[in-house]
C-alpha cells in the first residue's frame, strides 16, 4: 500500500525543493562577483579595486537571490494573510459575540392584545 500525496505534503515538498537551492545560488553569486572582479583587475591593472567592488555586488546579488527564493517558497496574501493583520503574532480575538434576539414566533406575530 503506497501513501497518498496530499496537497499539503506536495506544497511542503515544493517549498523544500526551492529552499534547497538557496545555498548554491548564494555561493555562485559571490563566486561570480569575485571572479569578474579579478578578471577586470587583471585586464585594467587595478589590483584590488574591482575584486572588492564586484565581491560586494555578488554579495548583494546573493542576498537578493535568497530573498526571492524564500518569497516564492512562502508567499504572502497581502497585508491580512492567514495569520491576521501584518505584524500580529496570531489570530485576533474580538471578544464574545453580541447576544442575538430570538426569532419571532407565530404568537409574537399574531398578538391578540392580551
Amino acid at each position: 500500500m503506497t501513501p497518498r500525496m496530499t496537497k499539503n505534503m506536495g506544497e511542503s515538498l515544493r517549498a523544500a525543493g526551492a529552499l534547497s537551492t538557496v545555498g548554491l545560488s548564494f555561493v555562485l553569486a559571490l563566486g561570480m562577483g569575485f571572479w569578474l572582479g579579478t578578471v577586470l583587475d587583471r585586464w585594467l591593472g587595478t589590483k584590488p579595486l574591482f575584486t572588492i567592488g564586484c565581491f560586494f555586488l555578488g554579495l548583494v546579488a546573493g542576498i537578493l537571490n535568497v530573498y526571492r527564493i524564500v518569497s516564492q517558497a512562502y508567499p504572502t496574501t497581502g497585508a491580512t494573510g492567514p495569520a491576521g493583520p501584518a505584524g500580529s503574532s496570531g489570530p485576533t480575538e474580538a471578544g464574545p459575540a453580541p447576544p442575538t434576539s430570538p426569532e419571532p414566533t407565530d404568537r409574537d406575530l399574531h398578538d391578540d392584545g392580551d
